[in-house]
């Protein structure tokens, strides 16, 4: 006991999820376990020391604590972890009851459901990897199972009853059980069974992924290697036990189905939507409607009890359980989507969806079991949970399905590391919270705003565009709820709640001082005006934006606070300046240098196209992801931009697998560059690239192609088939490639061939297109070497342009600190080019100078801001 005590601890604080944060007081219970559990196995005093003797067989010292003394320290541990079981039991569950849990040792499970004998004994059909077990509730507190039905290996296994028999579906390549057909009517002493595989259009069924039996009888089956994958027809009721072809639904793969009243409710999940059909004539299907869902990953559907409301599953990362009103399937809309509180954005999957009762009983694999009250399809609150999984905070892990519908009320749970679970749920409704935020001068409505119901369920949402919010909890009382928004002062009021109530609460919210953020952007050298600029002003919370006029004014209203202004057009510099706290009108005058630059941290105009089914390239600040330690996203765009964002294919991935391109292309084209009048235009960009092999371990083949074009002939610039591990810089001159026009330009594509299963991701940051040796304004003219360093101050890299007429061996750029130190070395190879460089260094004064041979050219100064 001691060992499992501690290992117990020990994987609650080193694993312990992310979402669940134990107190100091839960902390200090635990360490007394581990600390009493290593004094009774390691601790000696002095006056122990002549109980240690060897043991020679292990050649290791065997040492004996009295055994007066290790009843004493047993009893502490027993105690500290009774305490610590009965904290641990009370954390992991909300209105839901344990009352039994069956193991299944190392065989792993997958679906479960339930029947009722003639008896009344009910039974919990457990799938397993390796079979189905069979279990008696009997006696609910002590399952026994009773039978066991052997089959192959399969990861997916799903079953369902009608009448005495139990269905069973397989879907592991090698499986050949077609549909399995189990007699119950002989439990608990004895269960009888066959594989039913019928010759179908020249084809034999061997596999499908999923089943639903209607209330007629009519088995659905979904995913088989008949009909594309798409539902078939099964009699199950015409001769119980003997099934009979049926028929087929429309050829496209569905992963679940749901029917009744002779309507299927389909989930596509390839096509990331679900479909409707009218299945009244089994031979002559006939399509009704289809809605894509949240992450088009549609995995799973279930019909509220009224028939208006669809409930669905996308098994993504981060994803939704939705609902849907399809009261009129012309006009399907979006109701509401619920994602558990305490693990949000820690990337949990949900798995599968039922109703009972109005109440969503989901399998949410690392979540566990958890209950939503969806007696308000538009405000889905959650009001139970089970957590049958602790070991593993995310991915395909913990409970795959729940069976709510036991006639005794019980709830059956299959973690398919942990087996079975009975549980009893306290089927409880919310307390609702609704209203309208307003603007409490003039009355107007207030979008975006946050509202917070303070307490240990901490339950949050906003205000959509009307102004209006729905939220809840599930347990009742007087709360506190703090209302925020960043130009409106926060506000907190009190409210009682009450379960099965709907609470209305308008709130009135008082408005921040506005100021004027206001100016000019003109060209540096010229002078001249600069239109349809774009100018940003940001902060973490808040983002206001204009465009600048003929003249190249600009006025902006904001609120108080402290932002970064960016400023920017395409064909231009693009300028940013941090740290700009506004707590009055103020005015800027913006000059900016003519050539290509974009950090695209506004929007110059890229265009996104392509045909891939995710992962399209997104203009923001992306999420890390990687892979075995490998950084397959980037966090931020490259560190020599003022801001993190970047182009990446799929802007918020939380796994590898998320959001990353699928099943085709991704294409970003630049907005046209005017070349024709560019002397020697260079073209730098940094880029990011990750794949690598699919699970099946079939090696990658996708690429990132990068294409110019003039208006009239297109050449090939790179093609990257190998992960860059970070931000690599590409540079081309382009006046070496290409005929220089005013049409030009440039297409990055990144391409998944469908169905590949790679993992592909892609970034573009710092782009840049800018003339070198447009003139021969040199800063310095130097009898050795010729050179100019822009721009100058500089934040970012800093562009040197260079020609020299002399004969040399060596030629090295020298960047020398204020001290004389050289922080920065660049060997060059060219009589005359542009190079860029002090992208790493930190803020200050610096000297460059050249080296020719032995021979030191004078220096230039420049300033890194």
């Amino acid at each position: 006991m001691c060992d499992r005590v501690a290992a117990c601890a020990f994987l609650f604080l080193g694993e312990r999820r992310s979402g669940f944060a134990p107190t100091l007081c839960l902390n200090s219970l635990i360490y007394k376990i581990i600390h009493n559990y290593f004094y009774l196995k390691n601790h000696l005093g002095p006056q122990n020391r002549r109980m240690c003797r060897p043991t020679y067989r292990k050649k290791r010292a065997a040492c004996f604590v009295p055994k007066s003394e290790k009843r004493h320290v047993m009893k502490k541990i027993i105690l500290l972890a009774g305490l610590f079981c009965q904290f641990f039991a009370a954390t992991a569950q909300l209105n839901v009851e344990l009352i039994a849990h069956l193991p299944y040792d190392s065989v792993k499970a997958n679906d479960i459901w339930g029947y009722v004998a003639d008896d009344g004994t009910e039974y919990a059909l457990v799938g397993l990897r390796t079979g189905v077990s069979i279990v008696s509730l009997g006696d609910p507190a002590n399952p026994v199972e009773v039978a066991r039905v052997e089959g192959s290996l399969s990861t997916w296994r799903d079953l369902k009853t009608f009448g005495h028999y139990a269905y069973v579906t397989t879907d592991q390549n090698t499986t050949r059980e077609g549909l399995t057909v189990i007699d119950l009517s002989g439990l608990p002493d004895h269960v009888d069974y066959f594989h039913w595989t019928p010759e179908v259009n020249g084809d034999t069924l061997f596999t499908c992924h999923n089943i639903y039996i209607d209330e007629k009888g009519w088995a659905y089956l979904s995913g088989c290697n008949v009909n594309n994958g798409g539902v078939v027809f099964v009699d199950v009721f015409s001769t119980p036990g003997q099934p009979q072809w049926g028929g087929e639904n429309a050829p496209v793969y569905a992963h679940d189905a749901y029917a009744r009243d002779n309507i299927l409710y389909t989930a596509e999940i390839y096509e990331g939507q679900f479909g409707v059909y009218d299945v009244s004539q089994k031979d002559a299907p006939v399509l009704l409607a289809a809605q894509s869902t949240p992450f088009r990953f549609c995995h799973n559907v279930w019909l509220s009890d009224n028939g208006k409301t669809l409930f669905t599953t996308d098994e993504k990362p981060n994803a939704p359980t939705a609902a849907y009103d399809i009261s009129d399937l012309a006009d399907i809309r979006f109701l509401d989507e619920f994602r558990p509180r305490k693990t949000l954005g820690k990337g949990v999957i949900p798995h599968n969806v039922h109703v009972y009762d109005d109440f969503l009983v989901i399998s949410h694999y690392t979540d566990g079991l958890v209950i939503v009250d969806a007696s308000h399809p538009d405000n889905l609150i959650e009001t139970g949970n089970y957590d049958t999984h602790f070991q593993y905070s995310n991915k395909f892990h913990g409970a795959w399905g729940a069976y709510p519908f036991l006639p005794s009320g019980l709830c059956l749970i299959s973690d398919i590391e942990s087996g079975l679970f009975v549980v009893r749920p306290d089927y409880v409704r919310a307390c609702r919270l609704e209203g309208t935020v307003r603007n409490a001068e003039t009355g107007a409505v207030v979008t975006g705003a946050k509202l917070q119901i303070l307490s240990s369920e901490l339950q949050e949402t906003t205000s959509d565009l009307a102004g209006k919010y729905k939220t809840g909890h599930a347990q009742s009382g007087t709360f506190e709820v703090k209302i925020t928004h960043p130009v409106y002062w926060d506000k907190t009021v009190e409210v009682q709640l009450e379960n099965g109530v709907v609470t209305p609460l308008d709130i009135e919210l008082d408005p921040l001082p506005v100021y004027s953020v206001r100016g000019q952007m003109r060209e540096k050298n010229t002078g001249l005006p600069i239109e349809n600029a774009r100018v940003l002003v940001q902060n973490d919370q808040l983002s206001f934006t204009t465009t600048t006029d003929a003249d190249g004014l600009f006025d902006l209203p904001v609120v108080t606070g402290e932002y970064t202004i960016y400023a920017a057009a395409w064909g231009f510099e693009n300028l940013g300046f941090a740290n700009q706290k506004l707590e009055a009108d103020r005015d800027f005058n913006f000059e900016a240098d003519r050539f290509y630059h974009d950090n695209f941290n506004l929007d110059l105009g890229w265009v996104v196209s392509g045909d891939a089914a995710d992962g399209q390239w997104e203009r923001g600040i992306p999420r890390a992801t990687s892979s075995h330690g490998i950084p397959a996203n980037p966090g931020a765009g490259v560190e020599s931009d003022f801001d993190k964002n970047c182009f990446v294919t799929g802007l918020k991935s939380t796994s590898i697998f998320d959001k990353d391109v699928d099943n085709g292309t991704t294409i970003l084209t630049s907005p046209t560059l005017k070349l024709s009048n560019y002397n020697r235009p260079i073209l730098t960009y940094y880029k990011w690239f990750f794949t690598e092999t699919n699970p099946n371990g079939e090696p990658p083949n996708d690429t990132l192609k990068v294409f110019l074009n003039n208006g009239r002939t297109e050449i090939p610039l790179e093609m990257v088939t190998e992960p860059t591990g970070g931000w690599s810089r590409s540079t081309f001159d382009l006046a070496q490639m290409i005929e220089l026009t005013d049409q030009m330009t440039l297409r990055f594509e990144v391409g998944d061939d469908p169905e590949s299963g790679h993992s592909v991701e892609a970034g573009l940051d710092g782009f840049m297109v800018r003339d070198s040796l447009q003139n021969e304004d040199f800063s310095l003219r130097d009898d050795l070497v010729r050179f100019r360093a822009f721009p100058n101050p500089f934040h970012g890299p800093l562009t040197i342009d260079y020609k020299t007429e002399k004969q040399f061996g060596t030629l090295r750029l020298l960047i020398f600190n204020a001290a004389g130190q050289l922080v920065e070395e660049v060997p060059l190879s060219w009589r005359h080019g542009s190079v860029t460089a002090g992208a790493g260094l930190i803020p200050g004064t610096y000297f460059i100078a050249f080296r020719l041979d032995d021979r030191l050219s004078k220096a230039l100064k420049v300033v890194r801001n």
